[in-house]
């Protein structure tokens, strides 16, 4: 068994890029509110953000706070969609370029939306987000089950899930809904076949997740296919995945609250 070894999968950023080029800027999507208009414009602004902040870095620069969601998506959003289209190309590329150059530097780290991350895992951080958004945008297909079941993307969400606490997905969020709908904290393990555990540590005001080989005494199994558990930690909820939550029943009744307080099933089932 292995949490960590890197499985072939296709390249995330060109699927991701194909997936918005194959659809119309109104497109609906997984997220909340958003079009395909929208998620491009995210990723766009996203890498963007991400290149200035490591130029700056590699140039001597002190650091600066990371832009808000807000303020560095709004000039992208205002564009044409095929120039949005061009624009998050362009933006991938000099990010990716960067990266090359990040990952020699002497110090190859910079902080970002509030905690220290290093080159590499910002490339694994570029990885998962294209695989998830790809999802958000076509739903679960062959592409999707590949890409989101690599375990190192899982390893990968539990390190930022416990770091950004700015993250409506994060444990911390996670733990501070527990106490509106729970009188205790509880210990929720994520599963799935052939995979390490997932196990989400509540307190009376925070949470922690990690990944354990044979996780025990839980209060809840989320049983589900890695692309799935992948989703669910990212706050996604899958309309044709097979998902199974076995517990305390006041807890299971509790957990789509805590797990997708805002999420609809996606895609959309006639």
């Amino acid at each position: 068994m292995s949490s960590t070894t890197k499985t072939e999968a296709p390249d995330a950023g060109r699927e991701i890029l194909a997936a918005l080029g194959d659809l119309p800027a109104t497109a609906p999507t997984a997220c909340e509110g958003w079009t395909s208009h929208h998620i491009a414009a995210h990723l766009a602004a996203g890498s963007k953000e991400l290149a200035d902040l490591i130029e700056d870095h590699l140039d001597g620069q002190p650091p600066r706070p990371t832009r808000g969601f807000e303020e560095r998506e709004a000039p992208f959003r205002a564009l044409d969609h095929d120039e949005l289209l061009n624009q998050l190309a362009e933006q991938s590329k000099r990010k990716l370029a960067i990266y090359d150059m990040f990952t020699t530097a002497d110090d190859p780290a910079i902080e970002f939306t509030g905690t220290r991350v290093t080159a590499d895992e910002l490339t694994t951080h570029s990885r998962s987000e294209a695989s998830i958004h790809r999802w958000d945008l076509v739903g679960d297909d062959d592409t999707s089950s590949v890409l989101l079941a690599q375990p190192e993307l899982t390893a990968h969400a539990v390190k930022i899930l416990n770091r950004m606490p700015i993250l409506n997905e994060s444990a911390q969020s996670l733990g501070e809904r527990v106490p509106d709908r729970l009188d205790e904290p509880i210990r929720i393990v994520y599963r799935s076949p052939d995979q390490h555990d997932v196990v989400l540590e509540t307190t009376a005001t925070s949470g922690l997740l990690a990944v354990v080989e044979n996780a025990v005494d839980p209060d809840v199994i989320v049983n589900t296919d890695a692309a799935n558990r992948l989703l669910v930690l990212w706050g996604r909820r899958s309309s044709t995945r097979p998902i199974d939550i076995d517990g305390t029943p006041d807890i299971v009744d509790a957990l789509p609250s805590i797990l997708w307080p805002n999420a609809t099933t996606w895609p959309p089932t006639t």
